[in-house]
């Protein structure tokens, strides 16, 4: 199962207690997953998902919410096998005289048109806040594998439902979430791995959010590790270079200068980088007798026109 169905599985089944976060949660999926529809009949609407289980969670809120209302909505449910430009089952909730239902949630505004941006009476309390993006989440998100680069996604029906969504992920911890146009669509995108992981256990996807953190966090590790690791090769390879160096010059000296003339404490030094190519200025410094610091060394090496160790 990708990251994405395993999300949109998890969050059909959040107990859900207040009927205040029942009618935000469903004033996002419908707003994000539906359509106001026309036809000889008059207003309808149709809500569709590849999920089942939020298909059902989005039949089962409905018909709450009638209840509460007293209001007299049909409900028809549609199974559309694979086929065509769908290569997986479609579930579509088919609602006719939705009229008081969708007023209600703010899908449709006083007039009776579809509204535009996200309905504030519905995701103004923190709770609603977090039972909103959850909805629109089921009916039109996605999330990056584990294994890839965080991404967090909702695709947005419009340019005022992205920028109103963006603010409430920023509200639920999604303080980089973006709203951007792609392709001619809007859609709201967050990419930090700290903001994906808190957006998800704020709308309640806490099992998602365990597997998904901790396989973001072995893949973070993984990259600082590789990344300490070929900074300590191209360590070792300047220093082995630089090591390279001062042999060559050192034998060169030998060859010019008489060593019975030099200082025993510079000759000492000399010698000990001859035995020791792959040691740094503080090993041989420690090899000598007495032993001295890496500056006391540098400048020994020094009075043989010998480079020290870049870095050492």
């Amino acid at each position: 199962m990708s990251a994405t169905a395993a999300l949109r599985e998890e969050l059909a089944h959040v107990a859900v207690a207040r009927a205040c976060c029942e009618d935000a949660e469903l004033s996002g999926l419908l707003r994000f997953g539906g359509s106001v529809t026309l036809s000889g009949a008059g207003l309808g609407f149709a809500f569709e998902t590849a999920t089942g289980a939020v298909a059902r969670r989005a039949r089962e809120l409905l018909g709450r919410l009638a209840a509460r209302l007293g209001a007299d909505v049909g409900i028809r449910v549609e199974v559309h096998r694979p086929g065509g430009l769908h290569p997986a089952t479609r579930y579509r909730l088919v609602l006719s005289g939705p009229a008081p239902l969708l007023g209600h949630l703010g899908v449709l505004d006083g007039d009776g048109r579809p509204s535009q941006g996200v309905a504030g009476e519905r995701s103004r309390a923190a709770c609603d806040a977090a039972a909103y993006v959850r909805g629109a989440l089921m009916a039109a998100g996605s999330l990056s594998s584990p294994g890839a680069a965080a991404h967090l996604e909702v695709r947005a029906p419009g340019e005022a439902t992205a920028v109103g969504v963006a603010r409430l992920l920023g509200r639920l911890g999604g303080a980089g979430a973006r709203a951007q146009r792609h392709d001619e669509r809007w859609r709201v995108v967050v990419k930090s791995g700290a903001d994906v992981g808190a957006v998800l256990a704020r709308v309640g996807a806490h099992g998602t959010f365990l597997r998904w953190d901790a396989a973001r966090l072995t893949r973070e590790l993984r990259s600082e590790a590789n990344r300490a690791a070929n900074a300590e090769r191209a360590n070792i390879g300047r220093a082995v270079a630089a090591s390279s160096r001062q042999v060559a010059a050192i034998d060169r000296a030998a060859r010019s200068v008489e060593w019975s003339q030099l200082p025993p404490e510079v000759a000492a030094t000399a010698l000990a980088r001859l035995a020791n190519p792959e040691a740094s200025l503080t090993e041989l410094g420690q090899m000598l007798d007495p032993p001295v610091g890496k500056a006391t060394v540098h400048r020994r090496l020094a009075r043989l026109h010998v480079p020290a160790q870049a870095g050492d």
